[in-house]
Order: structure tokens, then sequence, then C-alpha cells
């Protein structure tokens, strides 16, 4: 088992599994995420054609907990979209027709039919979301 010839093979059998893997794993994965991607629960509802309030958030909004509750509080129907943490964001802004730089956050998006009629950015107060809300109920 002292054979030269036979360890450079078992060597080249080594380095060519490594290689392999080097590059299959990636592909796995890659492979996986296309097959197991899910569009947002926002997406989904608007190809759906639904009618709903699209409650558009991010992590360090001061004044979202305030509309949150207010959309909690008078029983209406919405979908949260972080802009901090959903991943699609851009597209999703996009698909709705609007301009992200535009879209300052809390904002409160109306969908109906799954078309993007009104919305309402940068709320500071009960009064501005009640207002809002009362021409879609």
């Amino acid at each position: 088992m002292d054979d030269p010839e036979f360890r450079e093979l078992a060597m080249k059998c080594i380095f060519a599994v490594a290689v392999a893997l080097v590059f299959a794993i990636p592909l796995f994965f890659i492979f996986k995420n296309k097959i197991t991607y899910n569009p947002s629960t926002v997406i989904q509802d608007v190809r759906k054609e639904k009618t709903f309030i699209i409650y558009v958030t991010e992590d360090k909004c001061k004044n979202c907990k305030v509309l949150k509750q207010e959309l909690e509080d008078n029983n209406i129907n919405y979908r949260v979209l972080n802009k901090s943490r959903e991943k699609d964001y851009n597209s999703i802004i996009s698909e709705l027709g609007l301009n992200k730089s535009k879209l300052i956050v809390p904002a409160l998006i109306y969908i109906n039919k799954g078309n993007a009629e009104s919305f309402i950015v940068d709320i500071k107060s009960k009064e501005e979301i009640n207002e809002f809300l009362s021409n879609y109920e």
C-alpha cells in the first residue's frame, strides 16, 4: 500500500470530490431557492385581485405602532409590508405602480381588486388615519 502511484491516484480522487462539492453545494441551494420561492402575501393577494389595506412600516419607525393599533381597533383588513424586512419590497412597490421614493413610512395603501387606488404617507396622527380609512370602509 506504499505504492506512490496509488497515493497520487487517491489524492487526485479526493481533490476531484472536493472540487465537485465546492460547486455542487451552492448550486443545490440556488435551485432549491428558485423552486421553493413563495412571493409575499401582499403580492399573492394583489395578484388574486383582493381588496385590502397595505400597512407599510419599517423597524425604526416611531409612529408605526399608533397606526397598527388604530388599524386593529377599527378591525381593518390589512397586510403588513415591512420596508426593513421584506426582501421583495422594491418589486412589490414597483408592481403596485408606486414610486418608492415618495412612500414615506408609516403609510397606508388602499388596494381595490388588486390595484393601488390611493395611499397616504408619513402619517402623524389618528385623525389622518381615520380620515383615510373612512373613505374605504
